[in-house]
């Protein structure tokens, strides 16, 4: 019988998006609940601590009682709705926060939803302004997922499926000023970067980087856009990280925290000179529901936290603690973890390998915590949890880091591999019995040694005829369909193809050695989810359950083995009537 976490994960992959749906059954996500400060329950009311607020939007945490009560001020007002023809005041009054923000540097502001969009903006108002074609752009940079965003990225898996992209945008190495100077020419309307990359693996630009991208705009009369989404409203120490650079750029973009996690809005800020545009051609820009009454009400409350010193020197100190701590890690864990970059409280961690991120993520949920990985590198584990997490809350979750790695470090086993235990796995086990009485045990009962069957006494009558297969990953019931055979010498056992299956394979054979009366057998276990370039960080959670499994089956194996052979010896020794 499927759970509910089951129905769900197939629905999803059904009409949404499969790859995601597999990825968060595999890992243990369950289904979401109630959410509060840097907590959220889960169907079963277990809570989950996060380390991770979700690409920025959880910034200030789940269910911030200070956003709610703004929202229920502006619903009570009943000013929800916008006429797009007269004076809003919420909406004129958050434009005017944020050029105060800016000290005024960046009087004019634009609303929108998403981030994308608003990159899209600035791309517009910098060719606007400049009268030119050309845009720099940095490797690994994460601006978006609208066609002038993907192009600005130019990742090639993404040309393979939407190509050709938008021309005239250059890439050049992040933190590579010498690159940068070769790119930027008479041609160049704006230079596009992150002040830290973030789906990049959190990648803090070397010093002097950003004051050199903004003298390169000036001498070559291009503009410095920077996409602030995942680093303002504190992330990085100040309310702008391109403060802590002591930069001015002259379009930046926020958002993502600007609506609280609840409700979607961004802006893009510039200069005077750039908005020049809006005054000749005032309808370039449009947004339906961008700058909403609700929204901005949420927006204003955001600003209003995130420039309170005190929850500013929070930052500070909480910033201090993750940084001395993973840097200990690092030291502990040489085999696991290949290095440590970050800002603020803005940290990740990048592992030699991403199975093995797969197997800390996973990990870290079994013991309530969550966290994610960098979208252009999986090998790395984001440690960004909501601002406004306790120091306990905030300690508690890096000791459970380091449990968690040290289990891993356990479960990879040899030094000089890299990598967690991914498909295929093949496993040999001697076993003191003759080949035929394993053989008869298992053509018996096929599951005995199948990690993933959550009743391994299952007999040969029912798993022949298996459609409701009772499988399991590690402590989650799951079903598929799923075939079993008899072989000469074993078993064979495989998963139609379904929702989490691409393909899986299983086979126990048994071989009589020559020298002894044991035998020999091998175990191979193969899978595929069909998860493109997240099979192998899922991989490592699922050859985690395997193998972890695998342990205990064989050992059970041989009691029943051991059982049988006494029960066999007693009938034996039975005298005749």
């Amino acid at each position: 019988m499927r759970t509910h976490r089951q129905v769900l994960a197939e629905s999803k992959a059904a009409h949404n998006h499969p790859t995601y749906s597999k990825m968060a059954f595999v890992m243990g996500c369950g289904v979401q609940g109630r959410g509060s400060g840097s907590s959220v329950l889960d169907e079963n009311g277990r809570s989950f601590l996060a380390l991770f607020d979700q690409y920025g939007n959880q910034s200030f945490g789940y269910s911030n009682e200070r956003l709610i009560a703004a929202l229920r001020d502006q619903l009570d007002l009943g000013v929800l709705n916008s006429t797009k023809i007269m004076f809003e005041e919420v909406q004129i009054r958050l434009t005017e926060r944020l050029s105060e923000l800016t000290d005024g540097r960046l009087p004019f502001a634009y609303l929108a939803n998403g981030g994308g969009e608003t990159i899209d903006n600035a791309l517009k108002l910098a060719r606007a302004t400049t009268g030119r074609p050309k845009f720099v752009s940095a490797r690994g940079c994460f601006h978006g997922k609208t066609f002038a965003t993907l192009s600005a990225s130019a990742r090639p898996e993404h040309e393979v499926l939407f190509g050709p992209f938008l021309e005239r945008f250059e890439l050049v190495d992040f933190g590579d000023v010498g690159q940068l100077a070769a790119a930027v020419d008479g041609e160049t309307a704006a230079v596009l970067l992150e002040p830290v990359q973030a789906e990049a693996g959190v990648i803090v630009p070397p010093p002097g980087y950003l004051r050199e991208a903004r003298r390169l705009c000036d001498e070559n009369g291009a503009l410095l856009i920077l996409d602030e989404m995942q680093t303002a409203f504190g992330r990085c120490g100040a309310f702008f990280a391109h403060q802590r650079f002591g930069v001015v750029p002259d379009i930046v973009c926020i958002g993502k925290a600007f609506g609280g996690g609840m409700l979607p809005i961004s802006a893009v800020l510039g200069t005077e000179a750039v908005w020049e545009t809006l005054r000749a051609l005032p309808s370039t820009f449009g947004s339906s529901l961008g700058g909403n009454p609700l929204s901005c009400r949420i927006g204003l409350e955001s600003i209003a936290i995130a420039t309170e010193e005190e929850f500013l020197t929070g930052v500070g100190e909480k910033a201090r603690v993750i940084g001395d701590r993973l840097a200990r890690i690092v030291e502990r864990f040489p085999e696991l973890v290949a290095a440590h970059r970050g800002m603020g409280m803005m940290h990740g961690l990048e592992f030699h390998d991403d199975s093995i991120a797969g197997l800390v993520l996973g990990g870290l949920l079994a013991a309530g915590v969550t966290s994610t990985y960098s979208l252009y590198n999986t090998r790395v584990l984001r440690i960004q949890p909501p601002m406004v997490i306790s120091e306990a809350d905030l300690e508690r979750g890096l000791e459970t880091l380091e449990a968690v790695l040290t289990e891993a470090a356990a479960h990879r086993g040899r030094r000089d591999r890299p990598q967690a235990v991914t498909s295929p796995l093949t496993l040999r086990v001697r076993s003191s019995h003759p080949a035929r009485q394993v053989l008869d045990l298992l053509h018996g009962r096929p599951y005995l040694l199948d990690p993933f069957a959550a009743d391994p006494e299952a007999d040969a009558t029912a798993a022949s005829a298996e459609v409701e297969f009772r499988g399991t990953l590690g402590d989650d019931h799951v079903v598929w369909a799923d075939r079993a055979r008899r072989l000469e010498d074993g078993v064979a056992l495989r998963a139609d193809p379904c929702w989490l299956w691409a393909s899986l394979e299983r086979s126990v054979r048994v071989r009589q050695p020559v020298e002894d009366d044991g035998c020999e057998l091998e175990i191979r276990i193969e899978w595929d989810t069909g998860s493109g370039g997240y099979e192998s960080m899922i991989g490592g959670r699922i050859g985690f359950f395997v193998t972890r499994r695998l342990t205990d089956l064989v050992a059970s194996l041989e009691r029943t083995l051991e059982k049988e052979g006494r029960n066999e010896a007693s009938r034996t020794r039975r005298p005749l009537p």
